[in-house]
């Protein structure tokens, strides 16, 4: 088997799995590695241009999926594993099938100009011991699946292993988070291949403005200590959790944004103000919500860096669709719902910050505790499931976890007679559907695999 006979095969049994109604992610990219373990590594013989690694806690699927829409408003070929399948299987599933498609548009030999890849955080090094990355950006490192992942130094020291490996490679970083301040000053120290210093380029907002909503964030702070004394920090503003304008008594501080920029939050969209060598540009996001500003402004700068003209990025941020779950809206049968992915206390918070004090919806919160979730949903007791305690509507809760979940609000103080509890998503979504008004929305938050049954549930009606 040669190199595009195992992209050819690989994009048939895609296909197949697609027809039986399955995402077929992961399990394609499985067996192509099996059967040709230098795929991925050789994958990147195609690309021309720069490819884009993308890892952190919260946001990677949409900061990707924006960073793709602005190059393809540049009129580049991009290669990008747009349903978040992050891990080495599902990543090698993307390139093939995105090969597959290249070659059968421009010819059999045709490469891309870009990749954009998102990568689990435990994958990172495997990911980068097979293909040589240009950029990596890392959004954030929030508490995440503590059993797969462990504490927040586990993380970072294995996103650590995957940087060490390529001594070229540039970073992007959100100089807000203090937990990412020296993620890459231990690695420079002992970098094999070469002692220069690597290109780092961070980007933060200077200041938060919440517009027609609730400022206030509960989010759970998961770093309050230098990064360097081990002293508690001190911050002149904090945005959410533990990203803000941030220093310490030993002169440690927050590095100066090569991207910096002011944004207005709206219920519905926000309006950022981006400065960069010394020009500044007002851009419009259509997304809901602080986290998904942060997003956008990292994209923005993998953008910068990468050449891409501000009018080129201002056309694709109004022309961005969330991808799935991820602030999505959706009609059926004429009800419009939105889905928003929970999986830890961070985002969870900042969503639910959102639907504080909001009319005419119904909720349906949608628990599950497989791998892909973590196993471990103590994680519920520390999201704001508080700002639900005078929601006056009814609330869906369901998946594997849905008892831990209907606890979990009888302690926030939700009325219990408000609550309708079945493990059953698909027939709890169906009778959440039916019982709506017709001036109502749904709002569904699920965890990553109840995300995915709801796909395919939602396929299935808007057929």
């Amino acid at each position: 088997m040669d190199f595009k006979q195992a992209i050819d095969y690989t994009n048939k049994f895609h296909i197949l799995l697609r027809k039986i109604n399955s995402e077929g992610t992961s399990l394609p990219g499985k067996y192509l590695r099996k059967f040709y373990p230098d795929f991925l590594s050789e994958s990147q013989n195609y690309v021309t241009g720069q490819k884009f690694a993308i890892t952190g806690t919260n946001g990677k699927t949409t900061t990707a999926g924006i960073l793709a829409q602005i190059l393809k408003e540049a009129q580049k070929t991009i290669i990008h594993n747009e349903l978040g399948a992050n891990m080495p299987n599902g990543i090698a599933t993307a390139i093939a099938v995105g090969l597959y498609r290249n070659f059968k548009d421009n010819g059999e030999d045709a490469s891309v100009d870009n990749f954009i890849i998102e990568s689990d955080e435990a994958y990172l090094r495997e990911i980068f011991e097979n293909i040589i990355f240009d950029y990596l950006l890392v959004t954030n490192l929030f508490r995440d699946q503590l059993d797969r992942y462990g504490e927040l130094d586990i993380t970072k020291k294995k996103i650590q292993e995957g940087i060490r490996i390529n001594p070229n490679l540039k970073l992007i970083i959100n100089a807000d988070d203090p937990s990412l301040y020296d993620i890459e000053k231990n690695i420079a120290n002992d970098m094999i291949a070469s002692r220069k210093k690597r290109k780092v380029y961070y980007f933060g907002f200077e200041n938060v403005e919440f517009c027609d909503f609730d400022s206030k964030s509960n989010s759970p702070s998961e770093v309050i200590y230098c990064p360097i004394c081990k002293n508690p920090l001190k911050y002149s503003k904090r945005f959410y959790s533990q990203l803000g304008l941030w220093s310490c008594d030993c002169r440690v501080k927050r590095p100066r944004p090569d991207v910096c920029a002011e944004v207005k939050v709206f219920r519905n969209y926000s309006i950022l103000n981006v400065k960069f060598e010394g020009k500044s540009i007002m851009y419009k996001l259509n997304l809901s919500g602080l986290y998904n500003a942060y997003n956008a402004l990292g994209a923005i700068t993998c953008a910068y860096v990468a050449g891409i003209d501000r009018k080129i990025i201002a056309r694709a941020l109004d022309n961005y669709k969330p991808v799935f779950g991820r602030a999505q809206n959706t009609l059926i049968n004429g009800r419009e719902v939105a889905l928003y992915l929970i999986k830890n206390p961070t985002g969870a918070c900042e969503v639910l910050r959102g639907l504080k004090n909001i009319k005419n919806t119904k909720l349906m919160i949608a628990i599950n505790d497989e791998y892909a979730d973590g196993r471990d949903v103590s994680w519920l007791w520390d999201a704001d499931f508080e700002v639900l305690k005078n929601f006056n509507n009814k609330i869906y809760v369901s998946g594997t976890r849905a008892d831990d979940m209907a606890l979990r609000l009888k302690y926030a103080g939700v009325n219990l007679g408000l609550l309708v509890i079945d493990n059953n998503i698909k027939k709890t979504f169906d009778f959440a559907l039916k019982s709506m008004e017709e001036d109502e929305k749904l709002i569904v938050l699920p965890t990553y695999t109840a995300l995915l049954k709801l796909n395919k549930i939602i396929k299935d009606k808007t057929r």
